[in-house]
């Protein structure tokens, strides 16, 4: 699913035609230039295509952008549908898309969100060796928009070791770097990758259900060499960035808590598929004295981009006591890394059945799941 909507074609749209009076003419006929969003995921069984168009006209362009029916078309003038075809290129079948209001809210901008229209079908297997191809009809000016994507494959790790104990310290406190190692599949444009903290806030008032809390620290983003897989890239993250996310985003002192128990890490892969990459790569900001950029549409008869993306996690697995609570060592940080998480003063308990070498005294609080029953389980 699309989680956010691009704007930028009609942004710049709007801007030419307030800022280039000189030269145009703004009561020339107007021409249909269509604009559209497409992103396949595979891991989703709700898809959704946006489809809106250019306007003019000779008032205030934010007034008309503050108009749905500028951007938008009548409901009844686009056929929208995605054939499937196999690897072979031979047609499997068809979905037609239907028309959808505010089913899903547009974030707040230029262009109203009083009104979002996206075209929609639902299919929870789509294949990853096969090919989609997008045809949308203007049943009123008898154009055809087409074009086709792969899908992005999902990436995997080069090395499931460097999540099983990851270790951002030395046991004297100092800093260390720790690399993940990802490799992009078939069709990969480009890869980020997030680091995410986890961890679950428990309160002194027990009416109050535990939060469990994220915190995503952007690892960067790479272009991969090989569209056919392949690639290994490394992604690294440095303790003292990873201890100053932390500070930043967790408060201390929160009323009614109790204590702060550290979950499992997790990296998130975020993958763009070959097109999207390149219309990410086009609409990047220019780095050079030369301002011109090329356009980059894969549609024929609109501009825009119709693609592939896919997002995946992994994470090391919890082991759990058929009682309920984690076995000592599930948490996947070394023990200097865990230790000086405790050692921050946000209220952390240690979830693991051994003191991780902390100072004594005090002995660090041991988080309940651990130590509840523990000796009748782990004598």
């Amino acid at each position: 699913m699309l989680n956010s909507y691009k704007y930028s074609i009609l942004a710049l749209t709007v801007l030419f035609l307030t800022s280039c009076e000189t030269e145009i003419d703004v009561n020339a006929e107007y021409k249909d230039v269509a604009i559209v969003y497409g992103l396949l995921n595979p891991n989703d069984s709700v898809h959704y295509i946006k489809v809106t168009k250019a306007f003019s006209g000779s008032g205030n362009a934010n007034d008309m952008a503050a108009n749905a029916e500028s951007f938008n078309y009548p409901a009844g003038e686009l056929d929208v549908k995605i054939d499937e075809y196999n690897s072979s290129d031979v047609f499997v079948k068809s979905f037609t898309l239907s028309r959808t209001v505010n089913e899903v809210p547009k974030d707040n901008g230029i262009f109203s969100s009083n009104t979002n229209v996206l075209y929609k079908f639902v299919e929870p297997n789509l294949k990853k060796d096969y090919i989609y191809k997008l045809n949308i009809h203007n049943t009123k000016l008898d154009k055809d928009i087409t074009s086709e994507t792969n899908l992005v494959n999902a990436p995997t790790l080069a090395s499931q070791n460097e999540l099983n104990k990851v270790k951002l310290f030395t046991a004297t406190g100092q800093s260390l770097t720790h690399a993940f190692s990802i490799k992009p599949n078939k069709n990969s444009g480009r890869v980020k990758v997030n680091f995410v903290f986890s961890y679950t806030e428990h309160y002194t008032d027990t009416t109050i259900t535990p939060v469990t809390k994220e915190i995503k620290i952007s690892l960067g983003e790479q272009k991969t060499t090989s569209n056919e897989g392949g690639d290994i890239l490394q992604f690294t993250l440095e303790g003292s960035n990873f201890l100053s996310a932390i500070q930043n985003e967790i408060t201390a002192n929160v009323p009614n808590l109790q204590r702060r128990r550290i979950n499992n890490c997790t990296i998130e892969i975020i993958v763009a598929g070959i097109d999207l990459s390149t219309y990410i790569a086009v609409n990047e900001p220019s780095t050079s004295v030369n301002q011109n950029k090329p356009e980059f549409t894969n549609l024929t008869n609109a501009l825009g981009v119709f693609s592939s993306r896919i997002k995946t996690y992994y994470s090391s697995p919890i082991a759990t006591n058929p009682n309920g609570f984690n076995l000592d060592g599930s948490v996947n940080y070394h023990d200097d890394t865990l230790r000086k998480l405790l050692e921050m003063g946000l209220d952390f308990c240690n979830p693991r059945n051994n003191s991780v070498g902390l100072p004594f005294p005090p002995l660090q609080v041991r988080c309940e799941d651990v130590i509840s029953n523990w000796s009748t389980f782990n004598p």
